[in-house]
């Protein structure tokens, strides 16, 4: 069976090598790209763009984060009536099946109500041979490590994640409150919450930067960046924790816990310390006070 799929490519500042790399691996995989560029200030589109009829490019006047471009993005989309959508970051490389081994999960009898399907990802700054999948288990939430096979997780990262078209209309689109960070975590949760399965494809593998780079904390990988994005990080684990009708109690504490990790561990391992201090427990003020958007 023949499916619509287009994509939806948030950009901001991007490597403009990697952009075209980027675009160039899905150009024959899909219907449309549209890309979304966040009011960037340092790159030249229309060179960078130039061959590529699959592109269409919207200009955003300034920046209000990534969910509210991805949003527009997948409403310009819908419009054109897709079967799915994909979202990708600016730095993603995909392989030339990608689609093809991605779409069957949706039609597969294994799991109902899919409303989206990701990859396996290789943090290209971190360690590990993939970064696994997070699961829901008796014991809360675990993660598991498989190298092929499909399987029901809890949440995703967005880019390489496949979106059924179909179910946005019930599950919403992203929240675009939350500006950047845990977005495509929650609207993972909020799918769930109405009864959708999210699945995990460990036949396919893709290359992901998590972060500007990563330091080792014991036996695990800290991906750092920069306390602009601890912000975020920080103050959308905490508010979600708080605020969130979509969790339990054992994931709102596991929220609070990795919320006051943030704040001693950005602050104690990044530079610059004071900053990320005062960046972080700022997050936590927001949290509590509510305030959402962008800093």
């Amino acid at each position: 069976m023949s499916y619509v799929i287009d994509v939806v490519l948030v950009t901001y500042n991007p490597n403009l090598g990697l952009l075209r790399k980027c675009i160039s691996s899905l150009k024959s995989q899909v219907r449309k790209i549209w890309i979304v560029d966040n009011h960037s200030t340092e790159c030249d589109f229309q060179v960078t763009l130039s061959g590529f009829d699959e592109v269409e490019l919207i200009l955003l006047s300034e920046n209000e984060g990534i969910s509210h471009a991805q949003n527009i993005g997948i409403q310009q989309s819908l419009a054109d009536g897709p079967d799915y959508i994909l979202l990708s970051d600016q730095d993603t490389v995909y392989p030339e099946q990608f689609v093809r081994q991605m779409l069957p999960v949706f039609d597969g009898d294994q799991f109902n109500n899919v409303a989206a399907v990701a990859p396996l990802f290789h943090d290209i700054v971190g360690r590990n041979n993939n970064e696994g999948f997070v699961v829901i288990s008796k014991f809360g939430y675990s993660k598991v490590f498989p190298d092929s096979g499909i399987c029901e997780i809890n949440q995703a990262i967005a880019s390489g994640l496949i979106l059924n078209a179909h179910a946005l209309n019930d599950i919403g689109l992203m929240d675009g409150r939350l500006f950047i960070d845990w977005v495509d975590y929650e609207w993972c949760w909020r799918a769930i919450a109405k009864g959708y399965s999210i699945i995990g494809n460990a036949n396919v593998l893709i290359e992901h930067n998590l972060g500007d780079r990563s330091i080792t904390v014991g036996s695990k990988d800290l991906n750092l960046r920069s306390p602009f994005r601890h912000y975020f990080i920080t103050r959308n684990a905490f508010h979600l924790a708080w605020r969130s009708p979509y969790l339990d109690g054992w994931h709102r504490l596991t929220l609070v816990y990795k919320g006051c990790l943030y704040i001693v561990g950005y602050s104690l391992l990044s530079k610059p310390r004071l900053t990320n201090l005062k960046m972080t427990t700022l997050a936590l003020y927001h949290s509590i006070t509510g305030r959402l958007g962008k800093l």
